[in-house]
């Protein structure tokens, strides 16, 4: 096999390589020992010194504002300034120190602290204080101004107070009545109430009030104050006296519209009777006053019907 066979050839060319590479690793790691040894050496002997000995040389350590502890006194600090400080920081039991003591010492005595800037004063005081207060404040004011010489004069402490409804003794709506109530339904069938007719009070004495007649004696109060309801439907409403001939009655009623009705001896005998005719007025509030003729009180019936 000729030169130019044996370099086409493949088979082998893998190994070929890598023992190239390799030979390659190796020179280079041979130079690169032979230049680094010599400073290796010296560097890692440095080191190991320093670290045996306990403190680092440094070109740097000029420009520490405490130099680093010296072989001569490991006591003393030197500072930048040149002033030596004895500190027994690390020297227990030295001179001057406590003997194998606990305390760090200099010397046995401790320097004096930088003592503190003297304070800042107090302020000047003000030359020119606020005055007194006026010893003469104003007088008292003036008292209140003298009455009035002419005051009004004092009301009337009992004015004459408004009527009480009734006290004229005649009848009024203003009052009520025992309550009782009904509808026309239940009105179909009569609803009766024994009374005693009569009153103190002339129907002559109480022309003001616009009663239909003069006849008869009533109370202010009605005999009932009746309460009607679903009245519709139904005729009129009778309201009269019955059982009793021997008690001539007479019959006041007002309307739920505030109409009054009168009647002496409309009934049989001596007894009265009122119809209410239109039932609207029938529905409501339905005032009765059951008198008499004369002075007398007597019993009687009061009968309510719807027909």
């Amino acid at each position: 096999m000729d030169y130019q066979d044996f370099m086409d050839q493949e088979d082998g060319a893998a190994t070929v390589d890598w023992v190239i590479v390799m030979a390659v690793l190796v020179g280079l790691g041979a130079a690169i020992s032979e230049t680094t040894g010599t400073a290796l050496t010296s560097h890692s002997g440095d080191i190991q010194g320093e670290l045996q000995d306990g403190m680092f040389e440094t070109a740097w350590d000029e420009n520490l504002a405490v130099q680093p502890v010296s072989d001569d006194d490991p006591c003393n600090i030197v500072g930048n300034d040149g002033t030596t400080t004895t500190y027994n920081g690390n020297c227990y039991g030295d001179t001057g120190g406590t003997t194998g003591g606990t305390t760090p010492t200099s010397g046995g005595t401790d320097p004096d602290p930088t003592p503190d800037p003297d304070p800042t004063p107090d302020p000047t005081p003000d030359p020119d204080p606020d005055p007194d207060p006026d010893p003469d404040p104003d007088p008292t004011p003036d008292p209140d101004p003298d009455p009035d010489p002419d005051p009004d004069p004092t009301p009337d402490p009992d004015p004459d107070p408004a009527p009480t409804p009734g006290a004229d003794g005649c009848p009024t709506s203003a009052l009520s009545g025992p309550p009782a109530s009904g509808t026309g339904y239940g009105l179909w069938s009569p609803d009766r109430y024994s009374v005693q007719a009569g009153g103190t009070t002339s129907l002559a004495d109480c022309a003001s009030h616009g009663f239909p007649s003069t006849i008869g004696y009533f109370e202010a109060t009605p005999t009932f104050t009746f309460t009607l309801s679903n009245m519709n439907g139904y005729n009129r409403l009778e309201i009269e006296t019955r059982d009793n001939r021997n008690c001539d009655t007479v019959l006041l009623v007002r309307d739920a519209f505030g109409n009054w009705y009168h009647n002496d001896d409309g009934g049989t005998g001596y007894q009265s009777k009122v119809n209410i005719y239109d039932m609207a007025l029938a529905t409501g509030r339905v005032d009765v006053w059951v008198g008499t003729y004369g002075t007398t009180p007597c019993n009687s019936t009061l009968e309510m019907e719807t027909w």
